[in-house]
């Protein structure tokens, strides 16, 4: 299964790719530590919004003009698949592993 997609709309993957050969991945603990405070703070939408003097981690802004960032983004049924651990862990309210998780109305047939 291809967790990725090629289309403008949904939850992007983080990462990037050298801009000159585009062959090179730039995808560490300090770029998806730096993105997820981002992503907490003004939502995932940002990485469309913002350039990657911004998403990169400060230590390595200065290197923005070699990155591009990606433009895939996460399958929906890998993402409604997995998003459910995510919010049960995070909400003390909630119980882990979950009895049921419900989405948004497009996500059912």
């Amino acid at each position: 299964w291809c967790i990725s997609r090629q289309r403008s709309w949904g939850v992007p993957i983080p990462v990037f790719y050298d801009r000159e050969t585009g062959n090179e991945v730039l995808l560490d603990e300090d770029t998806l530590t730096h993105i997820q405070s981002i992503f907490a703070e003004h939502g995932s939408q940002a990485w469309w919004t913002m350039d990657e003097s911004e998403l990169l981690p400060p230590s390595r802004a200065d290197e923005a003009h070699l990155w591009k960032k990606g433009t895939d983004t996460m399958d929906v049924w890998f993402d409604s698949g997995s998003s459910w651990a995510g919010v049960a862990r995070a909400r003390d309210e909630l119980a882990y592993p979950a009895d049921l998780y419900l989405e948004g109305s497009d996500q059912h047939r």
